[in-house]
């Protein structure tokens, strides 16, 4: 099986080198990497020339921000999975073996994703969430899903519908919950893919403001409504995620990474 990964790039020269490494070293046979930088300014674009003779497209154009270079990406992609991977994260080692091998397994399933494993600025490991099976109640209304280690087939995204340019923080939230109306999604219990958590990352920056008012809108967009026990719920699903994620982190963080086969912590 083909797959297809879509990296969107602006400003990341501290990061991006080791997320198209970590890409790059997979091993499968039939990658295709897009890279869609939308002007950087910061040395970025120096480096992502250095890696061109390796990437399927690289384009470095203005754009109208992270959604539209995502949705620039996928137009190029022919894979028969897809995915896209934010230019300061990192794919894990095995990560797309481990996805072909889980699709071609499981062909009834249209979407895959993990638990999510949280890196700092040096690639160290500092908390994890393990998450319960998939469930399209839970998933639609909070947004739970680690983006940077879901994987959908192309058919699934036919169905859907690609992804919103108009969104600029919520645009992976508004992508799975169209996806999970008319596909198939599973929880792969392993880690795929490192979510880097630092001061400029817009997690950090933009949920309390533009990141709540988008979430809002895609459940009206979707017609998913809140009702009084949905908290309740958050908490019985999200409560042992965010709980776990503290005992692991009270553990022997170092011995954990090296059972985890991160190639890319200092």
């Amino acid at each position: 099986m083909k797959i297809s990964v879509v990296t969107p790039s602006f400003n990341q020269a501290k990061f991006i080198e080791r997320t198209l490494q970590s890409v790059l070293n997979q091993g499968v046979p039939d990658l295709e990497y897009i890279v869609v930088d939308g002007g950087s300014d910061d040395g970025t674009v120096q480096i992502l020339e250095r890696y061109r003779p390796a990437l399927t497209h690289l384009i470095i154009e203005p754009d109208d921000g992270q959604a539209d270079a995502v949705a620039k990406g996928m137009r190029l992609a022919t894979g028969d999975i897809l995915a896209y991977l934010n230019s300061d994260d990192i794919l894990l080692e095995g990560a797309l073996a481990a996805v072909i091998q889980f699709f071609e397994c499981n062909p009834e399933i249209d979407a895959v994703y993990s638990n999510r494993v949280f890196v700092d600025e040096d690639d160290s490991v500092t908390r994890f969430w393990i998450l319960p099976p998939h469930s399209n109640y839970c998933m639609s209304r909070w947004d739970f899903i680690p983006q940077e280690t879901c994987f959908w087939r192309r058919s699934l995204m036919e169905r859907a519908g690609p992804v919103d340019p108009r969104f600029q923080f919520a645009l992976d939230y508004d992508l799975f919950v169209r996806m999970m109306k008319v596909g198939r999604f599973a929880r792969l219990n392993r880690f795929l893919a490192g979510f880097r958590v630092h001061p400029a990352a817009k997690s950090s920056t933009l949920y309390e403001t533009l990141g709540r008012r988008e979430i809002d809108r895609v459940r009206r967009q979707n017609g998913i409504q809140i009702h009084w026990h949905d908290p309740l719920l958050k908490y019985l699903f999200g409560g042992p995620i965010l709980g776990i994620s503290f005992v692991v982190k009270l553990l022997a963080i170092r011995g954990i990474r090296r059972r985890l086969r991160f190639p890319y912590a200092r």
